[in-house]
């Protein structure tokens, strides 16, 4: 209509560090640059792209910070690519479950939704390397001398086990962030004896299935494990989950 106003909203303009962050992402995800090849060096850059100093040195503390430059000392030193790894996803989401007050009910719910899956993948994708990482740690579990630590640290290497079976990487770097939120010290009951002989027949349940390549046993098994498992320590775990 004629004379009508038309209003346009903020255009926001790219700060020059963030271009230059945003470029070498790209170019370092999409493999033009490979991992651990060396990026030039802050002068190069700035010749390079014209951008001041403090404008490179902020792109690449922002890359940094994202885990895709890393820092080589020595002789050869500088900076490198670097591709993520599962750590970035367990930082983030130790983060995000401090910051949020997760609760621990919600984190038991997640796993009681993965893990039955996983377990179901590995029964269809074990290798066996797998296999031989199964049963040498269901091994160790089921000896009564180990200590309370060494146990528990067992419990949450044999579920990531599963997990690695797998062969997803998206969800074993889910799992590698979450398990270990799952085997607090703090569960009253989970190390005496008789809840040790319990979760080491459930395992060897779960391990047979995976090993025999039956998808839905192990699918099954998982699932009934982890709501027995949930039932016993829903009421007795931390409401939150416990950093230590």
């Amino acid at each position: 209509m004629a004379g009508e106003v038309i209003e346009l909203g903020l255009i926001r303009v790219e700060r020059t560090y963030e271009a230059l962050a945003n470029h070498l992402r790209e170019q370092i995800l999409r493999g033009e640059i490979a991992p651990g090849a060396a990026l030039p060096n802050e002068r190069d850059l700035c010749e390079q792209t014209g951008l001041s100093r403090g404008s490179v040195r902020e792109a690449l503390r922002i890359l940094e910070a994202e885990g895709l430059v890393t820092t080589r000392a020595g002789r050869s030193g500088g900076r490198v690519a670097r591709l993520p790894g599962a750590e970035g996803v367990g930082r983030s989401l130790d983060f995000f479950i401090r910051g949020q007050q997760v609760e621990f009910a919600a984190v038991l719910e997640t796993m009681e939704a993965l893990e039955p899956a996983l377990a179901a993948l590995a029964a269809e994708h074990r290798s066996p390397k797998d296999i031989e990482a199964l049963e040498t740690i269901s091994r160790e579990m089921a000896d009564p001398t180990i200590d309370t630590a060494r146990y528990l640290a067992l419990n949450a290497a044999w579920h990531l086990a599963v997990g690695r079976a797998s062969h997803n990487a998206l969800l074993i770097a889910v799992i590698q962030a979450l398990g270990p939120r799952l085997h607090d010290p703090h569960v009253d009951d989970f190390i005496s004896t008789e809840m040790r002989e319990v979760v080491i027949g459930a395992h060897a349940r779960v391990q047979r299935a995976i090993i025999d390549g039956d998808v839905e046993a192990a699918r099954r098994r998982m699932a009934r494990h982890l709501r027995a498992y949930r039932m016993k320590v829903e009421q007795v775990g931390p409401e939150t989950v416990v950093f230590t």
